[in-house]
């Protein structure tokens, strides 16, 4: 390879880097409650699975931010929007830090999980940037980020715990959003910014994309069910795992996050499949896992071993789930990344609270054997949705990577096909030197 070449890639591959670590550091905000639950029961006396209504409150506030802070990407910089976010979070995970009581709890746990959207941020940066042939990869690579920064969070959470207390886990982590957000200021370059619109034009063509997009509709409501089956589990993991028979430690039960590391194996190969138009294949499989995962955690829990095997093919169904939706959606109305995630990230997340607050409520009702029963029914819907969708899902990705749209060329925005321009004498985020993300 030639040294000019090697350069280039490097550089490319730079950004991409820290858009994954990004990624990781700001969606662990919404994730370090979930093994300290047992740990947060007894501080604040909640009784039963009250205690996993901490996570439906995080989760929350993180469809809050995607909501409302998402579509700000598509008018402004996204890079000064991650970097207000990180600081953000910070200020909120000091605030569960410095918390005596439940009120304060509860509002620092909104707060992290708003700002938390900056993750977002992350990916549809990269999706904006990346040529259409890397894009898959691209995406890829940065929800890599993402998904270690899920299931490491846990890990991280319940050591950091178990060695110096709840306040430490916070304490630490609104460090690390600061210090990375200066990386960001730092080394990310400037985005193309998109022609001005208003918030009222950037809301009113969201509420198109939702009524006239069939993919779109199709994917979200495939990752309502997703990040249902998602919470479900790692909202009751903790308190069944602290009970008899295996009764571990707040460490013991955060190593379970390592599990979790197959969703960022799965999250690789689903991208490089998408970029070969793969992605209906892979929702099935994925699915196919997720039920059969909930199926082995119904039939025997008694054997830690085969726990954390059904964790790691849980998780792994999961999130290749999740990147086989999102690199359907990307087809969809280029430089309008911003307004399809938040419509997807937003209903894929309200999956999440209904997820962990039925989850709760069984749990108190019938213990995890409840959850794991619901769990297999929320994986059928999602293979059966996909597979009675199957061929019209695939003519809908065919007619977007054409035009741009799910449907009939009238029914894209003309707005989402402008071109950007780069602000004067800014540093631009487009690839054209080097040219394309390097995905690896």
């Amino acid at each position: 390879m030639a040294p000019q070449h090697r350069q280039a890639r490097d550089a490319a591959r730079a950004p991409l880097a820290l858009l994954a670590i990004v990624a990781a550091v700001a969606v662990a905000n919404t994730y370090y409650v979930q093994p300290l639950l047992h740990l947060l029961a007894v501080r604040f006396r909640l009784h039963g699975g009250s205690a996993g209504l901490l996570v439906t409150v995080t989760q929350a506030g993180y469809v809050l931010g995607l909501a409302t802070l998402l579509p700000f990407g598509d008018r402004w910089d996204r890079r000064r929007l991650i970097i207000v976010t990180l600081v953000a979070a910070a200020l909120f995970d000091g605030l569960v830090a410095l918390a005596s009581g439940l009120v304060l709890e509860v509002v620092g746990l909104l707060g992290a999980g708003i700002f938390s959207a900056a993750a977002q941020l992350a990916v549809t940066y990269v999706a904006t940037a990346a040529e259409p042939a890397r894009r898959g990869r691209a995406v890829a690579t940065v929800m890599g980020g993402l998904l270690a920064g899920i299931v490491l969070a846990r890990t991280y959470a319940g050591g950091l715990a178990q060695l110096a207390g709840v306040a430490a886990v916070f304490w630490v982590a609104a460090l690390g959003c600061v210090l990375l957000a200066a990386v960001v200021w730092w080394r990310l370059p400037a985005e193309c910014a998109p022609k001005e619109r208003s918030l009222a034009q950037l809301y009113r063509s969201t509420l198109h994309f939702i009524r006239s997009e069939p993919l779109l509709q199709l994917r979200a409501l495939l990752g309502f069910v997703s990040f249902a089956a998602f919470s479900m589990f790692w909202t009751t993991m903790a308190l069944a795992l602290s009970s008899a028979p295996y009764r571990l430690s707040a460490g013991a039960i955060g190593l379970f996050g390592f599990a979790g590391l197959a969703g960022v194996l799965a999250a690789r190969m689903v991208g490089h499949q998408a970029d070969r138009g793969r992605s209906g294949l892979t929702t099935v499989v994925s699915f196919g896992l997720i039920a059969l995962s909930w199926l082995g955690l119904v039939v025997d829990r008694s054997s830690l071993v085969a726990f954390v095997v059904l964790t790691a093919t849980l998780d792994a169904g999961i999130q290749g789930a999740q990147l086989s939706n999102q690199s359907s959606i990307y087809l969809l109305a280029p430089g309008s990344q911003g307004r399809i995630t938040m419509v997807y990230m937003v209903i894929y997340f309200l999956g999440g609270v209904v997820g962990s607050s039925g989850a709760s409520w069984l749990y108190g009702f019938d213990g995890f054997h409840g959850v794991a029963l619901a769990g297999i029914w929320v994986g059928v819907v999602g293979l059966a949705l996909m597979v009675g969708f199957g061929r019209r899902e695939k003519a809908w990705r065919a007619t977007a990577r054409r035009l741009g749209t799910s449907r009939a060329p009238r029914a894209s925005l003309s707005s989402a096909q402008e071109g950007a321009a780069c602000a004067p004498g800014a540093a631009c985020s487009s690839l054209e030197e080097p040219r394309g993300w390097e995905a690896g």
